[in-house]
């Protein structure tokens, strides 16, 4: 038979009660954009809905936590499922952990358009325009922390278009979208489809990341099927900030002044290939010479975050840096390490250190004496698994020190 052409709009992990976060510092002309980011993401969801003209809205599951918001989310959300309602549009929302069936405010009504699907069975509707049959809908929520029970997924008898909504799946891996034409899934921050054959599976991420781990652009996804039954899929950006995490390298002979220049043109290409979105960026630095020495935390890492905070942290769009890291080892020539020099003293203590992991690091004896044997102290504890990352830093630190005062004796002299 033949089939309707439909659109859909499909949407999840919203978690409006989640600001952005995962920096040390947020600047101050950005605090408000942090914390309404979710809600910008989610508005510009459903504005995607609307001037898309699709059939419905799929949501499927943490959309947000009403024990972990205030009465805003709740408002916000039935403005726009009102406004869905009045251009005619219905929403299946298929609940996840934290937004499980029941908790939404009983003191407001959710209005008629919306239909939240049930715990423990897969339930099947059938999706009408102008009062005709075009596709079915099924769905199902999930339990706290436990997969839906999808095994009651199953394609209409009669050919129409189905969707599956779901909290994530216990299909087998390249299995789950093998029962419905396109099957909705949640629980992912990640945009990405894990079935093509024979139906689509998909998570359509967060419309928003949150934090530096979550880089790249967030949205929705629009489907579109054709009258053939055909489904194609489409990426929305939603996202009111993006994280970006950009490498950039250098070789033996680069200096300050060489990185940055390499930042500053990778800013101009990021400005094209972001289209004004503001961005959020950790530079990471690979590659040879002892320029990675220098870059930490407390080195020329900082002189050059200011300076980029300073000079694109408050253009529009903004671009601010988040960090300047570098996890390169200690680039020094083989031969500083036989000097007898406190120089070569050190590289060697800190080789030892690293190649014999028996031997103790009693940090806590560094600590002023009231210090020692309280809750203070046990932060001097090392753990066997933060024990290389703490000899690394402490090796750049110090090379990266005395290499300064190397250089300003010679110049000096």
């Amino acid at each position: 038979m033949s089939q309707p052409p439909l659109r859909f709009v499909h949407a999840s992990d919203l978690h409006l009660e989640s600001p952005l976060g995962g920096i040390a510092e947020v600047p101050e002309h950005l605090h408000d954009r942090f914390l309404d980011a979710p809600f910008t993401a989610a508005r510009q969801v459903f504005e995607t809905v609307v001037t898309e003209g699709a059939d419905a809205l799929l949501l499927s599951g943490d959309v947000v936590d009403f024990d972990n918001v205030g009465p805003r989310a709740v408002v916000f959300l039935a403005e726009q499922f009102r406004r869905l309602g009045d251009h005619g549009i219905a929403v299946y929302w298929a609940s996840g952990d934290a937004d499980p069936v029941g908790t939404w405010p009983a003191c407001m009504e959710l209005p008629a358009n919306v239909h939240v699907f049930p715990v423990g069975k897969v339930e099947s509707l059938l999706h009408t325009r102008d009062g005709k049959k075009v596709a079915r809908i099924q769905g199902i929520s999930c339990s706290k922390d436990a997969k839906p029970n999808d095994s009651g997924f199953h394609r209409d008898a009669n050919g129409l278009f189905t969707v599956g909504v779901a909290y994530g799946t216990a299909a087998a891996r390249g299995t789950e979208g093998d029962r419905v034409n396109y099957m909705a899934l949640g629980g992912q921050h990640r945009w990405q489809t894990v079935d093509q054959s024979p139906g689509i599976a998909h998570y359509s991420g967060t419309p928003q990341g949150r934090h530096p781990s979550e880089s790249g652009p967030h949205g929705c996804t629009v489907i579109s099927v054709d009258d053939a039954g055909n489904a194609k899929t489409k990426f929305v950006a939603t996202d009111a900030l993006r994280w970006v995490t950009e490498t950039v390298e250098v070789v033996a002979g680069s200096d300050e002044d060489t990185l940055y220049n390499i930042i500053e043109e990778r800013i101009a290409k990021l400005r094209i290939k972001h289209q004004g979105t503001p961005l959020l960026v950790t530079w990471k630095v690979e590659g040879s010479g002892q320029l990675l020495n220098h870059i930490r935390v407390g080195g020329i890492s900082d002189d050059i975050t200011s300076l980029l905070r300073e000079q694109h942290g408050r253009e529009s769009p903004e671009l601010w840096t988040v960090a300047l890291e570098c996890s390169s080892p200690l680039d020094v020539p083989r031969e500083w390490y036989d000097e007898e020099t406190i120089m070569g003293d050190v590289l060697r203590e800190f080789r030892t250190l690293e190649q014999d992991s028996d031997i103790p690091l009693f940090l806590e004896n560094f600590l002023p004496e009231e210090l020692r044997g309280t809750s203070q102290g046990e932060l001097a504890s090392v753990a066997d698994k933060d024990r290389g990352a703490l000899l690394w830093a402490a090796s750049k630190m110090a090379v990266d020190m005395m290499d300064g005062e190397e250089e300003l004796t010679v110049q000096s002299n």
